[in-house]
């Protein structure tokens, strides 16, 4: 693993991509919120430099995680997952894409042990959750003008990359109606961010 991220540090000389790969080379546990946020903004780093095959490698390391409802861990793999999804179609691999949205999907209706929910209650506390996802909330519209009101051109790319971790992340899963209303408005923003980020 260690190797992975060396390679993609001597191939991307992205401030940012070294970085990452310098904290993951160091440590990447699957019980660490903040190692796998690492791999997260890593994983987006690389697919927004257009390194492709790079991003792909890193979303690999997430396939066999076993899924134990931290969601301080898991929130930053559905992330990554997303990001496989929408790989996966751009190569035209859709069969692939949709084993990956079943697999999150159940993930997110087993009942929480934490609550000691029922199969009931956890259908309904999904319906509630994902219907609150909505495009002004995923794309952090408001943060990014008051940055560029402030002519603070980094903070307002910083939450453009957070934004994307949402607007790929969550809108490719298809799991969210509110988004999946607004896809064509969704990938234009999506494009318009890596452009800002990446000039």
């Amino acid at each position: 693993m260690e190797n992975l991220f060396e390679d993609i540090s001597g191939k991307c000389k992205n401030k940012s991509v070294q970085n990452l790969c310098k904290k993951l080379s160091k440590k990447l546990s699957f019980k660490s919120g903040k190692d796998v946020e690492n791999l997260c903004h890593l994983s987006y780093w690389l697919y927004i430099l257009g390194e492709k095959e790079l991003a792909k490698k890193c979303i690999n390391l997430t396939a066999d995680v076993p899924f134990d409802q931290n969601y301080n861990v898991w929130d930053f793999i559905n992330n990554i997952w997303g990001l496989g999804i929408r790989i996966f179609r751009e190569e035209g691999k859709n069969k692939d894409a949709e084993e990956i949205i079943k697999k999150m999907d159940k993930n997110y209706l087993i009942p929480r042990k934490q609550f000691k929910e029922t199969t009931e209650q956890i259908l309904a506390h999904e319906k509630k959750r994902r219907s609150r996802y909505d495009l002004d909330e995923s794309s952090y519209h408001e943060e990014i003008e008051e940055c560029l009101n402030d002519n603070d051109i980094k903070g307002a790319n910083e939450w453009r990359f957070i934004a994307l971790l949402s607007l790929i992340g969550d809108t490719e899963t298809g799991l969210y109606p509110n988004l999946n209303e607004n896809k064509s408005k969704i990938e234009s923003i999506i494009k318009n961010y890596i452009g800002e980020i990446i000039k």
